[in-house]
């Protein structure tokens, strides 16, 4: 299938890694030049170095989505170095697991900090160049417990249900000047943090990993992880002209964990 992302520029926030680097990669081999956009700076360059050859132009900008400043210059470069923005991918992301009562009130604030009000704070600075083109395609990148809570992830599910409630209320705002806003939301994705995770849980409970990695699996329908690529295919043609009607919904890439129609 073509795409039309050929000559597209786009931002990846997170992109040094996991789905963002998978996001990345996709937007890539379809054509379009991607701005790597995660806040280590050495990350970020070992992530370009790698992501060159998959096609397109790739530009690294390491940034700092809490601050306004940094992502105002990440995309004053951006149309600096290309001419124009096409595409934002948010994904860039703060996880601290924890209940209400146990999330200290820095970690609770960071948490919304580096999540919704760093997608917010992206879509600002995106906005304003692709309303001038009159194109543009956003994908905001969330997780399940943004429809189904869970009270050991409150201020993640919080954060990914805000995130939605934004998606949805800029949608139509956003519409008339071209631009196509929607949510991609994953469930259990095998990427570095998760494999991380698995790491942690097989040494305390004195298991091989792959035994973790089939249980986690195991409680899915698919019996299985995504990987990091199954779920940038998706952003990718939400980043699309073949995604020309399509605005304002939550694309769940979750192998059947939503119980929710």
């Amino acid at each position: 299938m073509e795409l039309g992302l050929k000559d597209r520029v786009a931002i990846v926030t997170g992109a040094s890694r996991g789905i963002g680097r998978a996001c990345a990669a996709e937007l890539l081999a379809e054509g379009a030049h991607v701005v790597v956009a995660s806040k280590d700076p050495k990350r970020n360059a070992e992530a370009c170095r790698a992501l060159s050859r998959k096609g397109g132009r790739v530009l690294g900008i390491p940034v700092d989505i809490e601050s306004d400043d940094s992502v105002r210059l990440m995309v004053a470069r951006t149309l600096g170095e290309f001419g124009r923005l096409d595409i934002l991918v948010n994904n860039a992301a703060l996880v601290s697991p924890g209940d209400l009562y146990t999330l200290s009130d820095e970690a609770w604030g960071r948490n919304f900090d580096k999540k919704l009000n760093g997608f917010a704070r992206c879509m600002r600075h995106a906005i304003p160049p692709m309303r001038a083109r009159k194109w543009g395609r956003i994908v905001n990148v969330t997780g399940g417990a943004g429809r189904e809570p869970q009270p050991r992830a409150v201020a993640t599910g919080m954060n990914n249900a805000a995130i939605l409630n934004l998606t949805k209320a800029m949608a139509n705002e956003l519409a008339k000047d071209g631009i196509l806003l929607n949510a991609v939301s994953p469930a259990g994705t095998l990427t570095e943090r998760v494999e991380e995770r698995i790491r942690k849980e097989a040494a305390d409970a004195g298991k091989a990993e792959a035994d973790v990695l089939r249980e986690r699996g195991a409680r899915l329908p698919l019996g299985r992880l995504a990987t990091p690529e199954e779920v940038a295919a998706v952003v990718a043609f939400l980043c699309s002209e073949r995604a020309s009607y399509v605005l304002g919904c939550a694309w769940q890439v979750d192998g059947g964990a939503m119980a929710a129609i």
